[in-house]
């Protein structure tokens, strides 16, 4: 079991409060919600910001989830018979097949391929749609487009 601990970074820290804080907010507990933003917003403050985005180990660490990683996990969600794990998961590497495929574009397009249009992600699942308008319901997590929010281009 010690072999699984390891300490997490600042960012994956701030991640996962963030989303504690959402699925408080889900089962309708303010309180613990609360108390989960204020961690994330300790941890975000933390993170180290690199002014340079590597694409390159961005699609390593995406392709190292897709080869392994989900499949990995899944098998503790199953052991554990976490039919919530399961579903996040499912839904994980969806999007991230769609990550994928929408960096190899960019790659080949460049800025091109972002301009005079928006970028919308979920916040559920983490979709990622480019296009005017982001589609009425995600079409990995069936919510309505109302969690669809658009990314600034300067976040990009």
């Amino acid at each position: 079991m010690e072999d699984d601990m390891r300490q997490m970074s600042a960012d994956e820290l701030g991640a996962l409060c963030s989303n504690l804080q959402k699925a408080c907010n889900k089962q309708l507990r303010s309180e613990e919600a609360a108390l989960f933003g204020t961690l994330a917003a300790y941890y975000d403050k933390q993170r180290t910001n690199e002014k340079v985005q590597d694409y390159q180990r961005l699609l390593a660490a995406i392709n190292a989830d897709l080869s392994g990683g989900f499949t990995e996990a899944s098998n503790a969600a199953e052991k554990a018979n976490d039919r919530g794990a399961k579903r996040a998961l499912l839904w994980g590497e969806k999007a991230s097949k769609l990550l994928k495929a929408l960096m190899v574009r960019y790659e080949k397009q460049g800025s091109a391929l972002l301009e005079n249009t928006n970028v919308w992600v979920c916040e559920i699942c983490g979709f990622i749609y480019v296009g005017d308008t982001p589609p009425s319901l995600c079409p990995i997590c069936k919510v309505p487009s109302f969690k669809i929010h658009p990314i600034q281009k300067e976040a990009i």
